[in-house]
């Protein structure tokens, strides 16, 4: 007597669910980007006494304060666009299917990497052997948690995307392509980016159903999808011409990593609830910055990871203005280094 087949775990969604539209239009705007490289030529040119009260209350990375008072940072919705450019690799949650004969029905969670599309949606890359894609034929259902590179706890911006996970009909296969190869070309070796197009696939998370964005402590927010759709991801952090925002980051840290510690920037600019600017300027002079890394920017300021007096915690350094470019960011750094207001850039 023939076995049945098994069933799957959950009921699949309907076929009506797959046919999404696919707007890929940054096909266009990488081939546009590479007639200008004047970015990537200047680049390539280029507290113990404190408690932990205060830890936990400097901005967070992700371009979102929690319960501070400097307002000039992006909206919510461009704040998580400017994550999912920024970030390398991402955790893919699917549900283990019963081909895999244990664990049917659990979440199981496999790191990734990923591009986005116009839409913020994201773009994978996938071999039919990773569990997660056996998965994904089975169920579709899918969440994607992306956190910030260089990821420090709690305190650290990321944003899970929760949707249904389609392989990519063949007529949009070569769009797949061209998005995820202009976001990595400038971050893999050229023979990575060469071994991956052999028996991979493009998957795309067509039925985006919601986002959630967290800023680190207390800033949780699902975010309007029409909003997070319509949101334009700062120029700042947006592949082209042959660079990304990894080179970016990796130039400014070198140029001006130390310049920032010894600046007092860092204190300068981070108020804490219930704290006047004078008692912050008093604890300038009671701490000791001991190291300082940029983590992630966008287009008002940076983040950055600092250790002052032994104790690590994440501020945030406005610039004053809006920054395009990796130029622009320089001066605005320079600016800043010297304790001086950036006349440059456009009004925030």
């Amino acid at each position: 007597m023939k076995t049945p087949p098994p069933s799957k775990p959950f009921k699949e969604p309907s076929s009506s669910d797959k046919a999404i539209e696919l707007s890929l239009p940054r096909q266009s705007e990488v081939a546009s980007s590479n007639n200008s490289s004047a970015d990537k030529d200047s680049i390539e040119s280029g507290k113990k006494k404190g408690s932990l009260t205060r830890l936990l209350r400097t901005p967070l990375s992700g371009g979102v304060l929690n319960s501070m008072k400097d307002a000039d940072l992006p909206s919510v919705a461009v704040a998580a666009r400017n994550l999912m450019e920024l970030a390398d690799y991402a955790d893919l949650s699917t549900i283990m299917s019963n081909m895999n004969h244990r664990r049917t029905g659990y979440p199981f969670a496999s790191t990734v990497d990923f591009a986005t599309d116009g839409d913020g949606y994201p773009v994978f890359c996938l071999t039919p052997l990773a569990m997660h894609t056996r998965n994904l034929a089975y169920n579709s259902r899918a969440s994607l948690t992306v956190k910030m590179n260089g990821w420090g706890g709690l305190a650290n911006a990321r944003v899970t995307i929760f949707g249904d996970v389609h392989r990519l009909p063949p007529e949009y296969q070569t769009s797949a392509n061209e998005i995820f190869k202009a976001k990595y070309a400038a971050r893999k070796e050229e023979s990575d980016l060469d071994d991956r197009w052999g028996d991979y696939t493009f998957y795309r998370m067509n039925k985006v159903i919601d986002v959630y964005f967290v800023g680190g402590f207390g800033t949780l927010n699902w975010v309007d999808l029409n909003e997070y759709r319509s949101a334009t991801p700062d120029k700042i952090v947006t592949p082209g011409a042959g660079h990304s925002v990894l080179d970016t980051l990796s130039e400014l840290n070198t140029k001006y990593g130390g310049l920032l510690a010894k600046s007092g920037a860092v204190l300068g600019n981070s108020i804490a609830p219930n704290e006047t600017a004078e008692e912050a300027a008093n604890l300038f002079h009671e701490v000791r910055v001991d190291d300082l890394w940029i983590i992630s920017i966008d287009r008002m300021g940076i983040d950055v990871r600092v250790r002052l007096d032994g104790i690590s915690q994440v501020r945030r350094i406005n610039f004053m203005g809006c920054v395009e470019t990796y130029s622009d960011a320089c001066e605005a750094l320079d600016a800043i280094v010297k304790g001086e207001v950036w006349q440059g850039g456009g009004g925030i």
